[in-house]
């Protein structure tokens, strides 16, 4: 299920967006994360399953679609099938087209639309 980001899922956030980065400075990340709080034409959610967040997506959104800036998941929990759940109930609650950001999320999102 995804969760709207909230200050006091700060760390959590910064230790999933830390496996979409390959920059790892705490910093770095901080400044990331609150990049998402602070714009308000950008969204952040987390993944839970059961009690724990195990994902994280971030979206900036643009005229009529979203872009996908950020997306990770938990190492035990990685794979196309549920990067594509998290990004099917994304779309479910952005209402909106998503589209791939960077040359790493547009790839994942034409797979995700190929399937």
């Amino acid at each position: 299920m995804l969760v709207k980001y909230k200050k006091m899922h700060e760390r959590t956030a910064m230790g999933l967006i830390a496996f979409s980065c390959e920059v790892k400075d705490p910093l770095f990340l901080l400044e990331t994360v609150q990049g998402y709080e602070q714009d308000e034409n950008r969204r952040l959610y987390l993944y839970r399953q059961d009690d724990d967040f195990i994902g994280i997506v971030g979206f900036q959104l643009m005229d009529g679609h979203a872009e996908l800036e950020h997306i990770a998941l938990s190492p035990s929990f990685r794979g196309e099938k549920m990067s594509y759940e998290l990004l099917d109930e994304a779309q479910k609650m952005l209402q909106m087209e998503i589209e791939g950001g960077t040359d790493e999320t547009k790839r994942l999102i034409e797979k995700w639309k190929d399937r």
